[in-house]
C-alpha cells in the first residue's frame, strides 16, 4: 500500500513537469511567432516609408518645376 501512496505523488509530480515542459515550448513558439509578425509588420513599415518619401520627392521636383515657370 505504501508503494501506491509513493508512487501517485511522484507520478503526479511527472506529470506536472511535463506539462510544464510543454506549456513552455508552446509559449516559446509564440514568442517566436510574435516575433516573426513584429519584424513582418516592420519590413511593411519601412517599405511604406520608402515610398512615400519617393513620392514626396517627386511632388517637391513638380513643385519646383511649378515654380520655375
Amino acid at each position: 500500500m505504501k508503494i501506491k501512496l509513493i508512487a501517485i505523488p511522484v507520478l503526479a509530480i511527472g506529470l506536472l513537469t511535463v506539462s510544464c515542459k510543454d506549456n513552455k515550448k508552446a509559449e516559446e513558439e509564440m514568442v517566436q511567432k510574435q516575433i516573426e509578425t513584429i519584424e513582418s509588420v516592420e519590413e511593411s513599415v519601412d517599405s511604406t516609408i520608402t515610398e512615400v518619401h519617393e513620392k514626396a520627392v517627386e511632388v517637391e521636383e513638380m513643385i519646383q518645376e511649378l515654380d520655375s515657370l
